[in-house]
């Protein structure tokens, strides 16, 4: 059966495909805030992963947060697991920065959102590509 995205998640822009999780980028330029959507469906919940996708899963949360924080150079990162309004799996892997606007509460709490210019937004993902491609070589999925 083809991975289909819920449709919440058809207005992020697509990054890439990881080995086991779908990677998409939140479309807010004072964060740089990556959702990796595993690539099952039928997932809403962390302990729906059978062992072995938890093992990719978890491989792929440290790529993304490496990414972040080495292209980045992100103080700090969240990671949250929220569905309330999307009940597909889905993480929330954001780069922090003690200057940021939101500072120190949730990006939740911060109703600023000011959208990536098309160019700086395909910078940014050509930055992470890059760098999870580089990551992947050391592929344990």
């Amino acid at each position: 059966m083809e991975f289909t995205l819920h449709q919440n998640l058809f207005s992020k822009a697509f990054v890439l495909d990881l080995p086991f999780c779908r990677v998409l980028l939140e479309d807010n330029c004072h964060y740089p805030w990556l959702i990796l959507v595993p690539r099952r469906n039928n997932l809403r919940l962390l302990l729906d992963l059978t062992p072995s996708e938890e093992k990719c899963f978890n491989q792929e949360l440290k790529w993304a947060q490496t990414t972040l924080l080495n292209e980045f150079k992100a103080d700090h990162i969240n990671v949250g697991a929220i569905g309330n309004k999307t009940p597909q799996l889905h993480i929330h892997v954001i780069g922090r920065f003690l200057k940021d606007p939101a500072w120190p509460n949730t990006v939740w709490d911060h109703k600023v959102k000011d959208l990536y210019t098309q160019d700086a937004k395909e910078t940014v993902i050509l930055k992470i590509k890059n760098r999870l491609n580089h990551l992947m070589q050391d592929k344990v999925c």
